[in-house]
């Protein structure tokens, strides 16, 4: 996925690398290109011209023209957005069968103990994330949201799937796990992709309650969501799902009809070419069932408005295993909007947030339209006596606030 920010210039000169010493700048180049082929060929991952369209050259001290080496060049707001869209922040963990949001990243305990027993509102108004707060609520507030979240068994890859479909840069290693939820942004042409990072399911430092709680806050945001597991382990269905339909007794996706509209992805990993199609054919077969038996009460149904695709994915080190990104992209691209701008994003996942924290089952619309009434009752005074919506801690326009 290309991220793509508000550019300062149209041209863009061909990325470049300058050895500053007295060698032959063949040899760089030369070496440089062989390097290029020897990785493509270990690692049989795409390049698509991106590194032979590197310029490698080596120029003497003495030689060397600065004033005419191209250099891309940008707003130092442009800069500073694109570097914090590729830093990933920490937003919620659920522990102690409950659902607890983050402030700014930190777990705060002391800010725990203070919304004890606090209402929506309230938890909603402490709710920070950090410096992803300016870009959904002043830089891009009016760009429209899709978003995208990874979850599934420990250790299956998840993060690294998202890192490749969305350009976004979340940790993961065999010997580390992810915990709670994760959040990044990759900015494109005409859409603010949001991607959201969660920990494993059917872990044993989590309870079946916890497992529920994180698969409820996914469901309802998502417009896309990729389930990652074991084709050895996990070929029981019923099983790998269990808590998922249970997990609506905590919040009724009926009660909330704008939320709860991703497709879900099931993504089998490490599946020979030969297996392929008896693959999908054996676990669309045991979703019919489930589709059977459970009626219009499945957790596909509910919780996913009745969206899903099983996409068995090749063993890593052959070339489709990375060519197969390119589809997921083309799949979450092709999913209705359901977040209208970045700015009403926002407020929904901190009001989600909020709910779950606060164990409110009810209608995310109730709530968003009292905090909306709250927001306009303080501002109003302001607003009547000056024209501006604040003026401390400093002045501040009046602005729609259904859009931003």
């Amino acid at each position: 996925m290309h991220r793509e920010t508000i550019s300062s210039q149209s041209y863009e000169p061909p990325p470049s690398l300058t050895f500053v010493c007295e060698h032959d700048s063949r040899l760089f180049s030369t070496y440089f290109k062989r390097m290029t082929k020897e990785f493509e060929q270990v690692t049989r991952k795409p390049t698509e011209g991106v590194l032979d369209a590197v310029v490698v050259r080596a120029e003497g001290i003495d030689d060397l023209d600065w004033d005419s080496l191209e250099a891309r060049t940008f707003k130092a707001g442009e800069w500073f957005f694109e570097l914090l869209c590729l830093i990933p922040i920490h937003i919620a963990v659920a522990r102690h069968n409950s659902f607890v949001p983050l402030n700014d990243g930190i777990c705060d305990p002391l800010q725990e103990q203070r919304l004890l027993g606090a209402t929506v509102d309230q938890i909603i108004d402490s709710i920070s994330l950090g410096w992803y707060e300016s870009i959904f609520n002043s830089y891009m507030a009016t760009k429209p949201v899709k978003v995208v979240s990874s979850m599934g068994e420990q250790r299956v890859g998840k993060s690294f799937t998202l890192n490749h479909i969305v350009d976004s840069s979340f940790a993961g290693s065999a010997l580390r796990t992810t915990e709670g939820v994760w959040l990044s942004v990759c900015p494109t042409r005409d859409t603010l992709v949001v991607a959201l990072d969660f920990e494993g399911v059917h872990s044993i430092e989590r309870s079946p309650q916890e497992d529920m709680l994180l698969v409820l806050f996914n469901t309802a945001l998502s417009n896309m969501v990729l389930f990652r597991n074991n084709f050895a382990l996990s070929r029981d269905v019923a099983n790998m799902f269990t808590g998922f339909q249970a997990s609506t007794a905590l919040l009724d996706p009926a009660a909330n009809p704008k939320l709860f509209k991703s497709l879900l992805t099931i993504i089998i990993k490490d599946v020979v070419e030969g297996d392929k199609k008896e693959i999908v054919k054996e676990f669309s077969s045991k979703f019919s069932q489930i589709l059977s038996e459970e009626q219009g009460a499945n957790f596909i149904t509910v919780l996913h408005a009745a969206q899903l695709t099983v996409i068995p994915w090749p063993v890593i080190q052959s070339r489709p295993f990375y060519t197969l990104f390119s589809k997921l992209r083309t799949l979450l691209f092709k999913q209705p909007n359901t977040h209208a701008s970045a700015g009403e994003f926002l407020l929904t996942l901190k009001t989600l947030m909020a709910k779950l924290k606060a164990q409110d089952g009810g209608s995310i619309d109730q709530n968003l339209t009292k905090h909306r009434v709250a927001q306009l009752m303080d501002m109003l005074p302001t607003a009547m006596a000056t024209g501006f919506a604040e003026l401390q801690p400093e002045t501040e326009e009046l602005k729609n606030l259904d859009n931003q």
